[in-house]
């Protein structure tokens, strides 16, 4: 069965992108296999709808950044790849332990990778917390003099 395919105009308004980002996404390799009509028009199935969104997060909710973004989509492949190789019957024993090796390097990279992420925005949340305590002092205190930030 044929699954659905995305007109852009779906895939913006959906997402909350523009085409722009669509395009730019595609030209420098995070989307692949995007189709496209006899008139030239993309179109997007559902699987790359759903690595857009997966994009999207990375980007907006860790604020990695695109290089970043190819790094983690890379190391996914390369999981996708692992699980494939591991459960072919033919894999030895010393062979799945070599794939279960490289897929647990892989995952500590990105848990390594979101770890330094979630660390910088607590660092960035403390910087704030100590700013607004500051200014509640102030505001508290009836102090009308500056504290230069």
């Amino acid at each position: 069965m044929e699954s659905k395919r995305f007109a852009m105009e779906e895939v913006t308004e959906r997402l909350g992108v523009t085409a722009r980002t669509l395009h730019y996404y595609e030209e420098i390799g995070l989307l692949a296999g995007v189709e496209r009509t006899a008139g030239g028009h993309r179109l997007y199935s559902e699987e790359i709808v759903l690595e857009l969104e997966h994009i999207l997060r990375l980007k907006n909710v860790l604020g990695c950044s695109l290089q970043e973004i190819r790094s983690i989509l890379e190391a996914e492949r390369q999981l996708t790849e692992i699980r494939h190789f591991y459960q072919l019957a033919e894999t030895s024993e010393e062979g799945r332990g070599e794939l279960l090796s490289r897929a647990s390097e892989l995952l500590g990279q990105q848990i390594r990778l979101i770890d330094d992420k979630v660390r910088g925005m607590l660092e960035m949340k403390e910087r704030f917390e100590r700013r607004l305590s500051r200014v509640n002092e102030i505001r508290g205190g009836g102090s009308s003099k500056s504290n230069g930030e």
